[in-house]
């Protein structure tokens, strides 16, 4: 590793083309009209106070993202990374402070029908898409990262503070620093009428069946099957919910 010579923040173009990659990096291409006139429209509105702003950004976010639904409410100062590949549909709540980020070479981020994003949620996506469903609620402070495809079935219930990580650094490559080694997507699946638990970590290459409970606090780290009960580090089935 001494003496590695990584790629940096800023590119070897300097800051004029790393300018030019942070325009199409934000706003899905590098014209400056395009930069200055969606930034212009996210900005002016983003801080409009009280529910007056929230029904108004529901109207006028439309100009912007890919697709945005009817009665949609939308509180203040939400941040919208490539808002073209972002597609949210009818009756969507989505909280302060949330930020939806596209990746360039990622699938787009869809939010199913009647769906709940509470204050302060991350979604973000590096090659792979992330589908939400209808009548999903994401908790406070909730992350998700689809560095590979993660879907989350309709009518899931997600805590405060929940992790979803569809990838893996390469960690093998000792030549470099575990940064610049690579990543390998992996993807995540989530099946309807999900309850995860405050604080659990759902970790790339699981899958987690129907109806099935996910306590505080846990990791999970392989396949867990429908209707399970699991908790703990790493997390094991406890039981089955119907007394199976």
């Amino acid at each position: 590793m001494t003496g590695y010579d990584g790629q940096g923040t800023i590119p070897p173009g300097g800051l004029r083309e790393s300018f030019r990659a942070y325009r199409e990096r934000v706003y899905g291409s590098k014209s400056l009209a395009r930069f200055f006139g969606q930034g212009l429209l996210l900005t002016l509105f983003s801080s409009f106070p009280t529910v007056a702003g929230a029904l108004l950004r529901g109207k006028i976010y439309r100009l912007v993202l890919g697709r945005l639904g009817t009665k949609c409410f939308l509180e203040k100062n939400l941040r919208f990374f490539n808002p073209g590949a972002i597609h949210i549909g009818d009756r969507i709540f989505i909280g302060e402070g949330s930020f939806i980020d596209v990746g360039r070479s990622a699938g787009p981020v869809v939010v199913g029908d009647d769906s709940h994003l509470a204050r302060s949620v991350t979604v973000r996506t590096q090659l792979g898409k992330v589908e939400i469903g209808k009548k999903v609620n994401l908790g406070a402070g909730s992350f998700i990262y689809g560095y590979g495809d993660i879907s989350i079935g309709d009518y899931c219930l997600i805590a405060n503070g929940v992790e979803i990580i569809g990838g893996d650094h390469t960690v093998d490559d000792l030549s470099r620093p575990m940064r610049f080694s690579g990543r390998s997507p992996r993807p995540v699946t989530i099946g309807e009428d999900v309850w995860i638990g405050t604080r659990a970590v759902i970790l790339g290459g699981v899958t987690v069946g129907e109806g099935a409970v996910i306590g505080a606090g846990a990791v999970v780290t392989s396949d867990l099957p429908p209707r399970a009960v699991a908790a703990g580090v790493p997390a094991r089935v406890l039981r089955f919910r119907g007394g199976e």
